[in-house]
C-alpha cells in the first residue's frame, strides 16, 4: 500500500525516542517520546527548541476493529505531521489492559500515558485518527490544561450510532467492532465533552467517504460554535476516511500516498502556528 513514507520517517525519528512506561487500573503500557529535530530542522528551531515544545500524545487505537491497517498508517502520517509542526510526539507501543477493555478505561489509559509522557511540565495535546480521535475529545474535558487537540478522520460517535429507519435491523450493529464501539462511545456524549474547556482544535477529513461524510466534521464543529467557540477544519480533496486517494469511478489508488501526504501537510502547518501563537502569548504574558 503506497511508499509507507510516513511510516519510515516515524521509524527513523523514533529510534532517538525516550521510553516511558505507564502503569493504572486499566493496566499497563510502554511508549516513545520523540523530539523533533534541532537546528537545521523542519521550520528552522533553534537548539534547545524541541525541549520545550509540547508534548502530543497520539492516542492508541481500540484492539481489534476492522480497519486496524489503514488506521496505523493515518496514524503514521499524523504523528510525522505533529513532529514537523514542531511538538513532541508521544505514541504508545504496546497496550495491555487488565481483563476485558471497555471505553472508560481506554479513556483512563489516554489520560494516564498523556501525563506519563509530558510530566507535570509544559504545554501537552492530544491527537487521534479514527474513533480514537473522538476518545481523545471525551478526555479532553478531563484536562483543562490541554494545549490543542487534533482529530483526524474521528466520527461523532453521536452521528455514526444512529440507526435510521432503513438500516435500524442490519446485523452490522451487532457484527460491527467499529459500530459497537461508536455506540458506546455515543453514550458518553463526545460532541458535549469536546466543548467543555477551550483550546486550539484541528479537524481533518477526507472528502468523499461515504462512511464518513461532511456531516462528521459539521457536527463538531457546530457542538463548539455552540458554545461561542470556534475550530478548524481541513477537508483532504479526493481522499476517503483513511486518507487514501479515490478515483473518478471510486476505486481507492493503494500505491498513492497523496492523500497521507496531505494530512501530514495539514497537521504540520496547523501545529506550527498553534505553537508558535502559545509561543508569543507566553512572551506577552498576561
Amino acid at each position: 500500500m503506497g511508499s509507507g513514507l510516513p511510516l519510515t520517517e516515524w521509524m527513523a525519528a523514533e529510534s532517538a525516542g525516550r521510553t516511558f512506561t505507564v502503569a493504572g487500573g486499566w493496566g499497563t503500557a510502554t511508549g516513545v517520546v520523540v523530539s523533533p529535530p534541532e537546528r537545521g530542522g523542519w521550520f528552522g528551531r533553534g537548539r534547545g527548541d524541541s525541549a520545550r515544545a509540547p508534548v502530543v500524545l497520539l492516542a492508541p487505537q481500540w484492539p481489534g476493529l476492522e480497519d486496524a491497517l489503514e488506521l496505523a498508517l493515518a496514524d503514521d502520517a499524523l504523528a510525522v505531521g505533529l513532529l514537523r509542526g514542531g511538538a513532541r510526539v508521544a505514541r504508545l507501543r504496546s497496550v495491555e489492559f487488565a481483563g476485558a477493555p471497555d471505553p472508560g478505561m481506554w479513556i483512563d489509559a489516554i489520560l494516564d500515558a498523556l501525563q506519563s509522557a509530558a510530566g507535570g511540565e509544559g504545554a501537552a495535546g492530544l491527537a487521534g485518527t479514527g474513533l480514537a480521535g473522538t476518545a481523545c475529545a471525551l478526555a479532553s474535558s478531563r484536562r483543562e490544561d490541554l494545549a490543542l487537540l487534533v482529530c483526524a478522520a474521528a466520527p461523532s460517535a453521536e452521528v455514526m450510532s444512529r440507526r435510521t429507519p432503513e438500516n435500524e435491523d442490519d446485523p452490522m450493529w451487532e457484527t460491527s467492532a467499529t459500530l459497537r464501539l461508536a455506540d458506546r462511545l455515543a453514550e458518553l456524549a463526545p460532541l458535549e465533552a469536546v466543548t467543555v474547556f477551550p483550546r486550539p482544535t484541528l479537524f481533518v477529513q477526507g472528502a468523499v467517504d461515504a462512511l464518513l461524510p461532511a456531516a462528521h466534521m459539521e457536527a463538531w464543529r457546530a457542538a463548539l460554535a455552540a458554545t461561542g467557540r470556534t475550530a478548524d477544519g481541513i477537508e483532504v480533496a479526493l481522499a476517503d476516511g483513511y486518507f487514501r486517494i479515490v478515483s473518478a469511478d471510486g476505486d481507492v489508488a493503494p500505491e498513492d500516498d497523496s492523500g497521507l501526504a496531505l494530512l501530514t501537510d495539514a497537521v504540520a502547518g496547523w501545529t506550527a502556528r498553534t505553537i508558535s501563537r502559545a509561543g508569543a502569548a507566553a512572551r506577552r504574558g498576561p
